[in-house]
């Protein structure tokens, strides 16, 4: 490995253990500061003649490091379910994911007329503010210890859901800026491969159990992790040939093999690689981020930002009230959602490419840092939202019996 490449991951994993130690003695979420750090001290970071803060920069190394990362997490998560519990709950999640991804974008729909006045811009502000981003959603259930609670389910639930309905959005939208609309039933046709190859796995990945129950029957650790690593790369290689999403990929594989009585195993021995690895997604994420165009979107980003925490909490609360689940399941349901990432970095690369106005790129960086913020206290508090909820809501009733008496 060239020195140069050696002395840049040294001083990257250096940066990446001091957000981790802060953010344990803060007993905070290390995703912010983690994306934090790799805005100060990636290429954009802060410099003069004085000082230059830009200790890191992204390479090829740190692109496949971080790309990895988000594989391990949500495989990691996949394992945590099965697909027999997904598609057992399969209709609960058709309808309140119907409902939730409805109402985000229609939500990002009224933002983006409100803002632009224009069919393609309002495209561009739904796509970036309807899905959460998987990566951050699963960090947090690490984080605040959640990922066995019931309600965690249909948060995965939504998650294949957001998936699904993002592979057709994105082939519509390739099709609409970068074919001129030449081939829309193309675009179409490829969004749909997207959700019959994620219902295909579900439904037949349970057949698959018992001869992966006899190949992973091996004793020796280090031919064991060979083995569900390379599973995750083949599996990865095949979403991609398919034009489905790597990410989706690796958890659909997480959640064939939980089918399997070695789950715990893997779980184990991933679990290491997912906390460094996925790590290094979020600060890789920081780096790429250029603050100086911040000033230029701060307004609407702030309206975006209020409105997706607020509409967030009623829509993800309102679907998880469909799907059955009531009280604080309901607004854990709705709080760890929130988070935006990659996805709408994409969007607002897909708006770059089709030469519409500059400001989504910004836009899009700091409506994500700024819900990186917000969401893990949101998420870590929603316990107290929902007693002071409840307390407003107890306090209204007796006016309004005693109104009705009168």
């Amino acid at each position: 490995m060239p020195f140069e490449t050696t002395t840049n991951l040294t001083i990257i994993f250096f940066l990446i253990t001091l957000a981790i130690l802060l953010a344990n003695k803060l007993h905070f979420s290390s995703i912010p500061l983690l994306i934090l750090l790799g805005i100060l001290f990636g290429p954009y970071g802060p410099h003069n003649e004085w000082f230059d803060l830009r200790l890191v920069q992204n390479c090829e190394l740190v692109s496949f490091l971080s790309h990895l990362g988000v594989l391990l997490l949500l495989f990691y998560l996949g394992l945590e379910f099965s697909a027999s519990r997904v598609v057992q709950n399969g209709p609960a999640i058709l309808k309140g994911g119907t409902v939730y991804v409805g109402l985000n974008f229609l939500r990002g729909l009224i933002l983006g007329w409100v803002f632009f006045h224009s069919l393609p811009e309002t495209l561009i502000v739904a796509g970036i503010t309807t899905i959460s981003s998987s990566a951050m959603v699963t960090k947090l259930l690490m984080e605040l210890k959640r990922t066995a609670n019931p309600e965690t389910e249909l948060v995965l639930g939504f998650m294949v859901y957001e998936d699904a309905f993002m592979a057709v959005y994105l082939s519509l939208l390739y099709t609409y800026f970068l074919t001129g609309g030449t081939s829309f039933t193309s675009g179409l046709l490829s969004g749909l491969v997207t959700l019959l190859f994620i219902l295909a796995v579900l439904f037949s990945g349970p057949r698959f159990s018992p001869y992966l129950e006899r190949w992973l029957h091996i004793r020796s650790g280090e031919s064991f992790i060979a083995i569900g690593f390379t599973l995750l790369l083949f599996t990865v290689l095949v979403a991609e040939k398919l034009h489905v999403a790597e990410a989706v990929g690796a958890l659909l594989l997480g959640l064939i093999l939980a089918e399997t009585s070695h789950a715990r195993r893997l779980v184990q021995m991933i679990a290491p690689m997912r906390d460094l690895f996925g790590a290094v997604f979020f600060f890789a994420f920081g780096m790429g981020i250029d603050y100086r165009e911040f000033s230029a979107v701060a307004g609407i980003t702030a309206v975006a930002v209020l409105a997706t925490v607020f509409g967030n909490l009623f829509t993800g609360w309102f679907s998880a009230w469909i799907c059955g689940y009531r009280g604080r399941p309901a607004l854990n349901v709705a709080s760890i959602m929130i988070p935006r990432g990659e996805l709408a970095i994409l969007v607002a690369g897909i708006a770059a490419n089709a030469q519409l106005t500059a400001v989504f790129q910004p836009f899009a960086a700091l409506y994500v840092l700024a819900l990186a913020l917000v969401s893990p206290s949101l998420a870590k508090k929603s316990g107290r939202i929902h007693s002071i909820v409840t307390n407003i809501w107890s306090s209204l009733r007796p006016a309004k019996q005693s109104s009705k008496a009168s």
